[in-house]
């Protein structure tokens, strides 16, 4: 599929960039409720994966998410736990492995039925890690010590080992 004079798209690309969208929109909508509302440009941010399916394998996508996750920041009350956290993290993985998964493969490529079940496999153990994460948090929110620290901490060893995990042993076919 071409797009005017761009490059051509296979489906798969495409339904790459239809779940990145609609992982970002999973992820705003969950922002919105922790948060209480946010101002409406917020919700532009939703179309921004069409403007970077290009640059699938660049660092745009990454700096996207860290905008997405400074938004979450900066827009839920200080020190509280919502647990609107956890359909925030499945988009936040959906969204990551959409664009990686593209970034696997060139614009007029397709997904082998491989490919996207390894994918799949460790999308859905970075949803599972999120759980007792969250659970942690929700029970650390009411104690003195703060949970905003301690749970920001165990969130980074996790986007770590997650990261070392998928640059360790990439979900690509080796063919």
């Amino acid at each position: 599929m071409h797009f005017g004079a761009g490059p051509e798209w296979s489906l798969g690309q495409l339904g790459a960039a239809a779940a990145a969208m609609g992982a970002v929109l999973l992820f705003l909508a969950a922002l919105y409720l922790a948060a209480g509302g946010f101002s409406a440009p917020w919700w532009a941010l939703a179309l921004l994966p069409l403007v970077t399916i290009g640059w699938a394998g660049s660092a745009a996508p990454l700096v996207y998410w860290g905008l997405m996750l400074y938004g979450w920041f900066t827009l839920t009350p200080a020190g509280s736990f919502s647990w609107w956290s956890l359909p925030a993290a499945a988009g936040c993985v959906i969204g990551h492995a959409a664009t990686a998964a593209a970034a696997s493969s060139p614009p007029a490529g397709s997904f082998t039925a491989r490919t996207v079940t390894r994918w799949v496999r460790h999308a859905a153990v970075a949803l599972l890690a999120a759980v007792p994460v969250a659970v942690l948090a929700g029970t650390l929110a009411g104690r003195a010590l703060g949970p905003a620290p301690l749970a920001s901490v165990l969130g980074l060893v996790g986007v770590a080992l997650g990261l070392w995990l998928v640059r360790t042993s990439p979900p690509v076919d080796r063919e």
